[in-house]
């Protein structure tokens, strides 16, 4: 079931019109479907649409997340992080929580503890100036877990809200994080004349 809508008259100069039914056109989406991307795109970097971080660098990431494994060893969830300029998928990260840590801070929603600690943990690398479109991790052997983090309890205080305040801090280490050359599409394979198409 999609979301509530209602139908809204606005005035707009005949300037802008025109400009936004020609991006509209370029990209091939109706004209309705472009105002609203570019509503949310400002809505995102002004703090009120949906999870989005600014880069030091000045670059709007959209992170959209969904639950990836959850089982005796770990929770974990899958990040997707889009750059809403050029319309794509810039990484995808799994960050989760392992299971001893979950019962140390003896949580009933490993679920949504798992995903508020992913998503404080891009902020914090974020905040240290990482462009998280180019994070990697050698938590893991080989290529293919170059994006996969798990926490474990040698790593994090006592409690959550201990971990919390020094990623917020930005008092906290992460021994395994570096930040690479290129994004991870472009690691990948993505070719770059691809971001502009």
């Amino acid at each position: 079931m999609g979301e509530k809508t209602a139908n809204v008259s606005i005035r707009i100069p005949d300037d802008y019109r025109k400009r936004l039914q020609l991006q509209a056109d370029k990209k091939g989406v109706s004209f309705n479907a472009h105002v609203l991307r570019v509503l949310e795109i400002h809505l995102m970097s002004s703090g009120f649409g949906p999870t989005s971080l600014t880069s030091a660098s000045g670059r709007l990431f959209q992170i959209r997340c969904e639950p990836y494994l959850d089982n005796v060893e770990e929770t974990t969830w899958a990040f997707f992080i889009d750059e809403p300029k050029f319309e794509k998928e810039r990484a995808y990260y799994l960050i989760g929580i392992g299971r001893t840590i979950l019962r140390d801070w003896q949580v009933n929603d490993k679920a949504s503890v798992s995903k508020e600690v992913g998503l404080a943990l891009l902020s914090f690398y974020n905040r240290k100036g990482m462009e998280i479109d180019r994070l990697t991790w050698n938590q893991y052997p080989g290529p293919d877990n170059d994006n996969r983090r798990v926490l474990q309890v040698a790593e994090v205080p006592e409690t959550m809200p201990e971990l919390l305040d020094l990623l917020m801090a930005d008092k906290w280490t992460d021994k395994f994080v570096v930040q690479d050359e290129k994004s991870q599409d472009m690691r990948r394979g993505r070719q770059e004349s691809a971001l502009y198409r």
